[in-house]
């Protein structure tokens, strides 16, 4: 009773404090016009809704390269208002404009869009003169970025000052709805002679209330220009000093070809710009404002240079700071739960594992962190599920990826960005899960970051801790419950033990950047994480409550790019990785009896040992080079060396479940891994060349055109199975990519990708000796050859906006056939066996997304997703693979609540699972795992005197019963309960 009392409190503080106190707030009610004659009057008319407060109305317009001008709105009659723009501000190729209210109190509230996103209209005839970008003929200079996705722009001045909404340089906005053959105007009114400020910065919820809540002073006679000076600047945008160099994937650079965007720059510290320094591409709030994965915003994963997500050739998503924020994510893993074609679930020792289109294996999904591996090379695993307060961005790629990244991109790709923009920036969050007992499992995290620029330094550096106390659910059987109750450990009635889910995790980076002029641009940066959890229920199918593992990994690299002219961006990166992991599993309870000697009682239970070393050396240069305007050239070559530095496997156990004497010792009989064949087994290099080339045919239609070749050395195999040496195993691997812009607003996908990916070292050697209580193992195959799979995908983007509202559909359908998959079906009970299933995997399925914005603090999406997997070597009635969710479905909500306060819901449905039927084992080992439903409500603030943001959120807000998949069902028969319903409380400042 009391832990349903817990519960039930928790959701009544969130629902309480969502009750709206005042909801309404002024409003227009008005119809951009999409189009005007130029040189003609532009009348706007609107009704002014709960305008209590409203002392007067005035319109904020501006044309091309101009600053903001405003002109009043005269009351008609009743609550009927009247503007009229004068002719000679209406040239094309058009204008954009919002409208402001000022209250008694002298605030400023936008009552009709805002400057952060202002209503355009489009004017039809050319362009004049100084409005046209100049060079327009010439291919535009790249922009010099680091070898990885960002999204920031780069700072430009020596004291970056955070760009008002109001700057010049925002009228790109207005130019991204025009046809790609009309160039985008420049600015007439430049801030310094030697060139432009800073791009405004990416939309997000504190910037879009400064706009609403601007300060500057106004005037109620006829139209007149502002002057730089009267607009105020809004404070401390944590977006605005983003060097560029710290774009964060191999070999990515800002599509500085795109005709969508606007390149500026500020010279003023940089004598070396007239020598061809880079441009930065201009970005609008308004790119990020159309779409939860933002239709608009920007994607580097899939072309290493950025473009519009809906122009990209791939299924991408997208996830800035403020769309991860709304979602009310926590970790890496809860965003990538509401991706279509994603589904996250946890195996029996706590790993996060992330299936992709029905399939599901950790080697196969390439997850990058600010462009390094976080893959494991020894058993594929990566330590993904990272905090996100220190995230800038998450990108997300549905489908092959080893055309750019080569090995391991088969599934999909995932870049994690960190935030390096300067400021300083905290969050402190808490909360946890009230348990059974009527405690509570808490869960602290704090962050901190900070970056600075020092003239043509610039340094930055981030922290962040991770301390849990997670959920604890009962597991009523394991594998041991006859012999736990037959020596006493535990009565009959008792349940076999409870989940354990404790973490501390430790995640510090930082990194430094330096303009030398002509020579170029240098970057350094480290990073280390270090991980300490329990297992969250046991090594296979015992409650083992007193395992732990531990992993640290280290990361550093070198960056250096340099222009080369205006059309030669040429870069090149020096990486070193290295993770160790120590697991330690207890694989039977305390004071468990193998038998009735006095060396057969082990007072700690039967516990084994595994300690893995790591490490890679990556060297890569690679070079952007624009051929003409329409058509941009990539190409580059890539070293690495992975090898395994430690491998150490112990028991305190014999084969014949003895305690050993001296403690943990190596098993007799296991292989050393570092000596097999000399060594070579436990090595591997590889050496890969890419090209790819992005040819806009004509205007609507873009072709993209990419091959990589690898080189990756292999173990070869004598006729006893054994290793004997090594060699290259070749692959290519082709994609092509037709994007057509039908209109401004339809844009069609035609793709077509392979990828392959080689087998993990733990698949092709690793073999623990068998005993009947460590089981559950996969068994090396030195055999095994690299899986390949053949991608074809179709889609379709459609936006479509009247007035304020806009609404985004998207669609695609896929075909994915993988010849040689690597599977382990279990065949023999306990251990199961690796092999290449000849006759391969097909899977096809449709995915597709909407999103309604009704305003900019008001909007509605989903997204849905169904696929079907099928194993071709089996009879037609057993192929179906259905150990993931077949169809998922996501939805979400936000809302505002008066002026300071908005509520979200989103809610992530899952469908049936039910086990394979690969072999007559998983055929007799049915379960069936019931459809879920899971509810997040967060309440989260407007940025309070454009500092502090404070959120509350619940997960799991009706605390369903999640299960997850097991090895053996018909040992743990409940399967393996996830979370429940948990509570948090988040307060973040930005100084």
């Amino acid at each position: 009773m009391k832990n349903t009392l817990a519960r039930a409190t928790l959701l009544s503080l969130v629902l309480f404090l969502a009750v709206p106190v005042r909801a309404e707030e002024p409003s227009l009610l008005h119809s951009a016009p999409a189009r005007a004659e130029a040189n003609v009057p532009l009348r706007l008319d609107g009704t002014l809704v709960e305008g209590a407060r409203i002392l007067e109305m005035q319109v904020r317009y501006r044309g091309p390269g101009e600053p903001f001008a405003r002109v009043p709105m005269e009351r008609q009659y009743g609550d009927l208002y009247r503007a009229v723009i004068p002719p000679e501000h209406m040239v094309p190729p058009g204008i954009e404009y919002y409208v402001e209210g000022l209250t008694a109190d002298g605030e400023r509230i936008a009552i009709f869009q805002s400057a952060s996103r202002p209503a355009r209209v489009l004017v039809a005839g050319e362009a004049p003169a100084s409005a046209r970008k100049p060079g327009a003929s010439e291919p535009p200079p790249l922009a010099a970025v680091d070898e990885r996705p960002s999204t920031r722009t780069q700072a430009t001045q020596e004291r970056p000052r955070p760009p008002s909404s109001d700057d010049d340089d925002s009228m790109a906005a207005l130019t991204a709805d025009l046809n790609e053959g009309v160039p985008p105007p420049t600015p007439r009114n430049s801030r310094d002679s030697r060139g432009s400020s800073t791009s405004p910065p990416k939309g997000t919820s504190r910037d879009s209330s400064r706009a609403s809540r601007d300060t500057s002073s106004t005037s109620r006679d006829a139209p007149t220009r502002e002057s730089q000076s009267s607009r105020e600047s809004p404070s401390r945008d944590v977006g605005t000093s983003r060097d560029a160099v710290t774009a964060r994937a191999p070999g990515v650079t800002r599509d500085a070809t795109s005709s969508d965007t606007v390149s500026t720059r500020d010279t003023s510290r940089d004598p070396g710009s007239s020598r061809g320094e880079p441009l930065s591409p201009q970005r609008t709030e308004l790119e990020d404002d159309l779409a939860l994965y933002s239709a608009e915003d920007t994607l580097a994963l899939a072309t290493r240079h950025e473009e519009k997500v809906r122009k990209v050739p791939a299924i991408g998503a997208s996830f800035n700071r403020e769309q991860i924020s709304v979602l009310g994510a926590r970790t890496v893993a809860d965003v990538l739960d509401v991706v279509p074609g994603l589904t996250v679930s946890r195996d029996v020792q706590g790993f996060h594992r992330t299936a992709v289109r029905g399939l599901r294996n950790d080697a196969e999904v390439l997850f990058l962190l600010n462009g390094h591996r976080l893959n494991n090379f020894f058993d594929g695993k990566a330590l993904m599920n990272l905090p996100v307060e220190n995230l800038e961005r998450i990108e997300v790629i549905r489908g092959p990826g080893s055309a750019l990244y080569g090995a391991g991109a088969f599934l999909g790709v995932v870049n994690i960005v960190t935030d390096t923009s300067d400021g300083v920036r905290t969050a402190v969050s808490a909360g946890g899960f009230p348990e059974k007992d009527d405690r509570l499992a808490v869960t602290v995290n704090g962050h901190a970051s900070a970056g600075h620029t020092f003239g043509d330094l610039r340094l930055f550096a981030d922290v962040d801790v991770w301390n849990q106390s997670g959920d604890a659910n009962i597991i009523e059987h394991d594998g041991l419950d006859d012999e736990s109750t037959s020596q006493g450990l535990r009565s009959v009635e008792d349940p076999a033990g409870r989940t354990r889910d404790d973490r501390f995790l430790l995640n510090v980076g930082g990194g430094a950047t330096y303009s030398m002029g002509d020579a170029g641009r240098l970057a350094a940066s480290v990073r280390y994480l270090s991980e300490n959890r329990t297992a969250l229920l046991g090594l296979f199918d015992v409650v083992a409550e007193d395992s732990e593992l531990k992993w640290n990994v280290l990361m550093a690299d070198v960056h250096w790019e340099k222009n080369i002219g205006s059309s030669i961006l040429l870069r090149a990166r020096a990486g070193f990785d290295q993770q160790t992991t120590d697991r330690l599993f207890q694989i039977t309870p305390r004071n468990f009896r193998t038998g009735p000697d006095s060396n057969q009682l082990f007072d700690n239970g039967l516990r084994e040992q595994t300690q893995i070393s790591v490490r890679s050396l990556t060297g890569g240069v690679d070079a952007d080079i624009v051929l003409s305007p329409n058509n941009r050239l990539s190409v580059g070559a890539v070293v690495e060396q992975q090898s395994l530095g430690d491998y150490t496997y112990e028991t305190n156990y014999t084969l014949d479940a003895r305690v050993r004497p001296g403690g943990f010792t190596t098993p007799e009989g296991l292989a050393d891994l570092l000596e097999l064949a000399g060594g070579a087994a436990s090595r591997r290099l590889t050496v890969g060349a890419f090209a790819q080339d992005q040819w806009t045919v004509i205007a609507p239609l873009t072709l993209t055109f990419g091959v990589r070749v690898d080189a990756t050395q292999l173990p070869t195999v004598g006729t006893s199975d054994d290793i004997t040496g090594t060699r290259f195993v070749a692959r290519v691997n082709p994609r092509v990519g037709l994007v057509f812009s039908a209109t401004d607003a339809l844009v069609l996908k035609a793709l077509y990708g392979r990828a392959f990916r080689a087998p993990t070292l733990q698949e092709l050697v690793e073999r623990i000796p068998d005993t009947d209580y460590n089981q559950g193992r996969f068994e090396g195959n030195p055999s095994l050859q690299p899986a390949i799979v053949d991608t074809f995908e179709l889609g379709a983007d459609l936006i479509q906006s009247a007035g304020e509202a806009r609404v985004r559909l998207r669609a695609n359908a896929y075909l994915e056939l993988f010849s040689s998959p690597i599977v382990p079906v279990d065949t023999s009970g306990n251990i199961v066996p690796l092999r290449n299933r000849e006759l391969g995997v097909r899977v096809y399925g449709i995915e597709g997304e909407a999103r309604l914005e009704a305003s900019k603090r008001a909007n509605a999406w989903f997204n849905a997703s169904i696929s079907r997997a099928q194993d071709m070597e089996l009879p037609s009635q057993s192929r179906l693979l259905t150990d993931t969710p077949q169809a998922r479905f996501n939805a979400g909500v936000s809302m505002p609540i008066g002026a300071w306060v908005n509520f979200d819901v989103v809610v992530r449905t899952g469908a049936e699972r039910r086990n394979n039927s690969r072999s007559v084992l998983e055929l007799v080992r049915r379960y069936k795992i019931p459809a879920y439903s899971l509810v997040t409500a967060q309440i989260r603030t407007e940025p309070i005197l454009d500092i502090w943001e404070v959120s509350l959120v619940a997960h799991n807000v009706f605390d369903h019963d999640l299960r997850d998949d097991v090895p053996r069902p018909d040992r743990v028969t409940g399967n393996l309960p996830r979370e429940g319903m948990s509570g948090y409380l988040t307060v973040r400042a930005h100084f």
